[in-house]
């Protein structure tokens, strides 16, 4: 999704209305390094498990688009397109945005 597309995301909302947002962002951050080795540890076990099971046939996959957008790109275009909003920073090279219509936004 091309991110100005929040736009028309602001634009259908109702006063006091809260619009959250779960993207992907580009690039490599120390909290990105820091998950690393969980996101190893969890695949692993996630193989194990499969193996256990049986293996079986292997689920389709969703098409994705790889990120174009870093962190600070996100941070930059959402303080732009949505004045008051809030991005935080998750694992697995994850963001959460946040927006409050008439307000700061006060959504954790």
């Amino acid at each position: 999704m091309p991110f100005g597309t929040v736009t028309r995301f602001r634009e259908a909302l109702a006063p006091g209305g809260v619009l959250l947002l779960l993207g992907c962002y580009a690039g490599i951050t120390w909290w990105d390094l820091a998950a690393v080795p969980a996101n190893a540890v969890a695949r692993a076990g996630v193989a194990v498990g499969e193996r256990l099971r049986g293996g079986g046939a292997v689920p389709p996959r969703a098409p994705v688009r790889e990120p174009r957008m870093s962190l600070a790109d996100v941070r930059s275009e959402a303080d732009r397109l949505l004045p008051g909003s809030r991005v935080r920073q998750l694992l697995y090279w994850r963001y959460l945005l946040t927006y409050r219509v008439g307000g700061v936004d006060r959504v954790t």
